[in-house]
């Protein structure tokens, strides 16, 4: 019988009692075992507020038609006086003799002064509006006397006050109204009337000028005056001024 070598003996011992403790190799023969997956739980992170800008003042975009006055506000007083050309033609008022030749009287251009006079008020900066008068001879009519007035209502208005500061004076008038154009003999015998006519005019003017609450400057503007029987175009420049009574 063989001797087995105590040194042998121990050694396997050793190997049978740590042979449970050790992992194995899976076998062919041995079916994978699937280990579940265990999720993890998702820890929800507290939302923390991030800080909010103030946000701008809300622009109001008719700021503009509540601003205070700074050029014109309240009562106006204005007058023109300038000169041009001007021609009267016409008939008489006379059914005899309107549309016939020999009773037809034409002045020709002429040199003819100018004047206009308005009362009323500023509504804003860019907007004012009156009652007035205008009126004017013309000149160098040999023996005749030839004339035009009106009454009307009066319009003015700065379209580029907002949009340049130094266009803010700057402005255009309409003029519309009635009144009568006339053209005299030296015996005072009506060679052309017209009776009662129907007046419009327009014009642009300037106010650079300033002295307290005066404002003035230069304007070139014309008028039409016409009725059945009557017509009197003119074109005229002139210096004008306005008192503001505002701001």
């Amino acid at each position: 019988m063989a001797t087995v070598s105590p040194r042998i003996l121990g050694s396997l011992a050793v190997a049978a009692i740590f042979a449970p403790l050790l992992p194995r190799a899976a076998s062919a023969d041995e079916p994978l075992v699937a280990h579940p997956v265990v999720a993890q739980p998702v820890v929800a992170q507290p939302l923390v507020a991030q800080p909010v800008a103030p946000s701008a003042p809300a622009v109001d975009p008719n700021a503009w038609e509540k601003a205070p006055a700074t050029r014109r506000s309240g009562f106006v007083v204005g007058a023109a006086l300038g000169g041009g050309l001007a021609s009267i033609v016409g008939f008489p008022n006379d059914a005899k003799k309107i549309g016939f030749a020999p009773y037809y009287t034409a002045t020709g251009a002429r040199p003819a002064p100018a004047f206009e006079l308005w009362i009323g008020g500023a509504l804003t900066d860019w907007f004012t509006f009156g009652l007035g008068f205008t009126g004017g001879s013309l000149l160098l009519t040999g023996d005749t006397k030839a004339t035009a007035t009106a009454g009307l209502f009066h319009v003015e208005a700065f379209p580029l006050f907002y949009v340049s500061e130094k266009l803010r004076d700057l402005g255009v008038m309409l003029d519309v109204g009635t009144g009568n154009a006339s053209v005299k003999s030296k015996t005072d015998v009506k060679l052309v009337d017209s009776s009662s006519a129907s007046l419009v005019g327009g014009g642009v003017f300037w106010e650079p000028a300033r002295l307290w609450r005066f404002r003035g400057g230069p304007f070139l503007m014309g008028n039409y005056i016409w009725s059945d029987t009557a017509r009197r175009p003119g074109v005229f420049a002139g210096w004008r001024m306005s008192l503001y009574t505002g701001p």
